[in-house]
């Protein structure tokens, strides 16, 4: 367990097995794979992130950062963590998601596979289905966030941002600790937006994810995501679709038992139950 000074904080359950690399959605934390990391621990090494601005790892980084305002300030820390890694399973949630295609485009070699919840990928839908009402949708929100957080009235961007992924509501549903908690982190989210807006990927891009996917999304998701689930779901080269009845966007903290269970089939499925590739430290990136 622990984390290094400079980079992104971590908690890694588990002994022996193969590598398994988590990563939460926007204003969430490592604590949202704590189930799951308990029920792998006993055949899989399990690292759960806090990214940038989230739990207790440091704010994003400056506009200096030759990343940028992109998923490669998130994957790249990721990177920097794992590397030593001869080959991890990403599994992850929404811009965690998106974080995590980005680092399999990065090293897809690297990446055994993915299992992903919703990956908010919305540069896709400007790129494959411009016209698209659903994305007039998300970059609406979007805009509203980014403008309320401009003028400091975080409460009102937080509680937009819950209302829309969570439900009409959602909002006032939390306590005042959970509540300060999203506020805490929703000067980051105009960052994740623009991220994964940029992430404008088309199909030879996407080609060259030839990993084993799951792709999972809630029956009751918003049109966004599941807009981007579909396109995906035609253009990824070994994908598998799973839709979880009766959730939404934030499935994997509703409807966590269902999600996880179709996680660790997956995992049953592509990772090894011992680090089969162990013995070949070469195949780990340098």
């Amino acid at each position: 367990m622990g984390f290094e000074p400079a980079g992104l904080f971590a908690r890694t359950e588990g002994q022996t097995g193969a590598a398994v690399v988590c990563l939460h959605s926007s204003t969430g934390s490592h604590a949202q794979w704590r189930g799951l990391a308990a029920q792998l621990a006993q055949r899989c090494r399990v690292t759960s992130f806090d990214l940038h601005g989230h739990g207790r790892s440091p704010d994003w980084p400056d506009g200096s950062e030759p990343a940028g305002r992109t998923l490669l300030v998130d994957a790249q820390a990721v990177i920097a963590r794992m590397h030593a890694e001869p080959g991890i399973h990403l599994v992850a949630h929404s811009y965690g998601a998106a974080v995590a295609m980005q680092i399999a485009l990065r090293h897809p070699k690297w990446v055994r596979s993915l299992a992903l919840y919703e990956p908010v990928v919305f540069g896709v839908i400007q790129r494959l289905a411009p016209g698209d009402a659903a994305l007039r949708e998300i970059e609406a929100v979007a805009a509203g966030a980014r403008e309320r957080v401009a003028r400091g009235e975080l409460v009102d961007a937080a509680a937009l941002f819950v209302d829309y992924w969570g439900g009409a509501g959602s909002w006032r549903s939390l306590d005042a600790a959970q509540q300060a908690v999203v506020m805490s982190r929703i000067v980051t989210v105009p960052n994740h937006f623009e991220a994964t807006f940029a992430a404008t990927w088309g199909r030879e891009t996407l080609s060259r994810l030839t990993m084993p996917t799951l792709l999972m999304h809630g029956a009751q998701t918003r049109a966004s995501s599941r807009r981007v689930a579909e396109l995906l779901g035609a253009l990824l080269p070994r994908v598998e679709r799973c839709e979880i009845e009766g959730a939404g966007h934030l499935g994997p903290i509703t409807h966590d038992a269902l999600v996880n269970r179709e996680i660790v089939a997956h995992l049953d499925r592509h990772a090894p139950i011992a680090n089969a590739f162990g013995s070949s430290p070469q195949l780990a990136l340098t």
